[in-house]
């Protein structure tokens, strides 16, 4: 007969929640790896047409590769803001990093431990490192803690230079060769990967083997921005004081080491909602994932059916309104693929000479802009990689300013 805890629990019944707990968010992890691994091979052969005979079709792009171009993404969403216009040059992009921050929100950062790759390798690097090792040391806490900020000062340091960019800065990165070609260029880095990234990448994964959750609890700004914002959420662990007989088994498995057993609701921006805490709970309904104004705690099972249901819905959502494909014609992603290595940033270098001259006009020449901005005056310059004094590398004067009469005068 199974032999019942203070709270009613049978003890089969304990461990078959926490098993569940234990399968269920690393299986929704696995389905997000293949979806993310199918994206890479489609991407890739993309790619490879790109450089292929112009006779030759341009291989379908997966949109879903725009997920891994968060910077983008958060340029085209502070564009956004700031225009009132959702530009389409990485359209994917934008709705998957609108989403995950919408998600963060409403139920925390569980991106990181129920979507994200990086976090499903980071913590099977630190598992592999318990098996080696025996355990995972933690890092004192003196070290602990401005190691933390690091990733808080990398996205500051995004933030700040994205934030302050002026709207018609925005649009001209957006729509710079640069930024369209930018998912080529992160697939060509990879792929040709230099010594030097390759060290750093090893010793990146080093460092997650020895330490839990290295690179999401101290370099990732994505992570820091996710953290942030679920401050605001109204969903987190609760924790029920008269129920909880204080053996600190929740604070042991959280990965993020938060005391769980100190707190009535656990508001820390490290949460991840990874459900291990409650997992681990010995009594019934101690622990529980709540959120305000909603009487049932939301469990496991239902947290990743919202999760895994929220990206289905959003893509398809945006695939039958026409925002979810690029622009960028495959046409002109063969153009730019073609001088790719010679595509700079256009704030450390710009572009090449040799830039071919039928890609389009400024945007502020479109019909599209000029039905928004009547205001704007005819005449401005196409588009400065069309201008001959970029091209020769000399400085551009800002859009609309006047330039001085050969004369001195009119």
């Amino acid at each position: 007969m199974a032999e019942n805890n203070n709270n009613g629990e049978t003890a089969d019944a304990k461990t078959s929640r926490s098993n569940s707990l234990r399968w269920l968010r690393p299986a929704v992890q696995s389905l997000f790896a293949v979806v993310i691994i199918l994206i890479g091979i489609e991407f890739g052969a993309f790619v490879k047409s790109l450089s292929g005979s112009p006779a030759e079709a341009v291989a379908s792009r997966p949109p879903g590769v725009e997920g891994f171009l968060p910077i983008s993404s958060l340029m085209s969403l502070v564009y956004l803001a700031k225009s009132g216009v959702a530009n389409r040059i990485h359209p994917a992009g934008l709705v998957i990093f609108s989403l995950t921050l919408f998600l963060a929100l409403a139920l925390r950062r569980g991106f990181c431990s129920w979507v994200c790759p990086i976090g499903f390798a980071s913590e099977w690097a630190h598992k592999l490192g318990k098996w080696i090792f025996g355990r995972n040391p933690r890092i004192p806490a003196w070290l602990d803690v401005p190691l933390q900020g690091l990733k808080y000062f990398l996205l500051g340091f995004f933030a700040f230079h994205i934030l302050r960019m002026p709207l018609r800065g925005l649009e001209s990165f957006i729509h710079s060769p640069y930024n369209r070609m930018a998912d080529v260029k992160m697939y060509l880095f990879f792929a040709n990967i230099s010594r030097t990234a390759l060290i750093v990448v090893f010793v990146l994964f080093a460092l997650s083997v020895v330490f839990k959750n290295f690179w999401c609890r101290y370099l990732c700004p994505y992570g820091a921005l996710l953290g942030l914002v679920s401050l605001a959420s109204p969903t987190a662990v609760s924790r029920d004081a008269e129920k909880c007989v204080g053996c600190g088994k929740c604070a042991a498995a959280c990965p993020n080491m938060i005391k769980v057993d100190k707190k009535r609701r656990v508001n820390a921006p490290e949460c991840m909602a990874c459900y291990s805490c409650v997992g681990a709970c010995r009594v019934k309904n101690a622990l529980r994932v709540r959120a305000a104004f909603v009487p049932k705690p939301i469990s496991a099972a239902v947290y990743g059916f919202i999760t895994v249901a929220a990206f289905i819905v959003a893509a398809n959502a945006a695939s039958a309104f026409n925002y979810w494909r690029p622009e960028t014609t495959p046409e002109m992603y063969r153009q730019l693929n073609s001088i790719v290595g010679n595509i700079g940033h256009p704030g450390v270098g710009g572009l090449p000479s040799e830039m071919p001259e039928s890609l389009p006009e400024h945007h502020y020449d479109l019909p599209e802009f000029r039905e928004r901005y009547p205001e704007m005056p005819q005449g401005l310059p196409p588009h400065h990689y069309d201008l001959p004094r970029f091209k020769d590398g000399a400085n551009m004067p800002e859009p609309g300013a006047q330039e001085e009469s050969p004369n001195g005068g009119d």
